[in-house]
């Protein structure tokens, strides 16, 4: 089966950003589900409702899918603590990159390093979640690290293929190893423009993300 990373990042962008990766990354797990996708795992990388960025380890052909997606996204909304003089638009990008077969890498970390929970898969919500706590989310405490998988039935599957994710991921950051694909994300992540969305979002009454259409 085709595999593919979708990446969101805020770039050097603030934490309004940031925040918008976050609320981002809902809809997009949202969206892979309406297309047939599956999540397989989610990595986040900084604070959990502000990260620097979050990659989406899709099953399925994501490059044709979400093909619409890729570019940058921009949200319309004043800051609360800006003054009303103060910018009102904020951007994050998508892309959409091939995986990388995930190798053989050292043990994960200890488990004292790791809090481990048991959720729902299937992503934001609606009737694509499933009713049994299948997936599991795996935080690395010392680096902030955040593996979510769900590709798998079981749950001890979804931990087993986590943490291995999570070891992959380390064992890289560690090493300083950079292969091609993973040299053109990272640029990915200081591509942000400034304008030119692909998409616009207001604040919906639910308080996510209300699409309003192609900039």
């Amino acid at each position: 089966m085709t595999a593919a990373i979708v990446q969101l990042t805020a770039g050097v962008g603030p934490v309004e950003c940031r925040r918008f990766v976050a609320q981002l990354a809902t809809r997009l797990e949202a969206v892979c589900a309406a297309a047939g996708l599956t999540v397989a795992e989610v990595v986040t990388t900084g604070v959990a409702d502000a990260p620097r960025s979050i990659a989406l380890h899709v099953d399925g052909d994501a490059a044709t899918a979400l093909a619409g997606e890729v570019g940058t996204h921009c949200l319309v909304e004043r800051s609360a603590g800006r003054g009303r003089a103060a910018r009102k638009r904020w951007f994050a990008a998508v892309s959409v990159h091939p995986a990388s077969p995930l190798v053989a890498a050292p043990a994960p970390p200890p488990r004292a390093e790791l809090i481990v929970t048991a959720c729902r898969a299937g992503g934001p919500g609606g009737q694509h979640v499933n009713k049994v706590s299948s997936a599991v989310r795996v935080e690395h405490v010392p680096t902030g690290l955040v593996v979510r998988s769900a590709g798998e039935r079981s749950q001890h599957a979804n931990l087993t293929r986590a943490l291995a994710r999570l070891a992959a991921a380390l064992h890289a950051a560690a090493q300083g190893q950079a292969a091609t694909d993973a040299a053109t994300r990272r640029r990915s992540h200081y591509q942000v423009e400034r304008g030119a969305a692909v998409r616009t979002y207001a604040r919906g009454a639910d308080g996510g993300l209300a699409l309003r259409g192609p900039a």
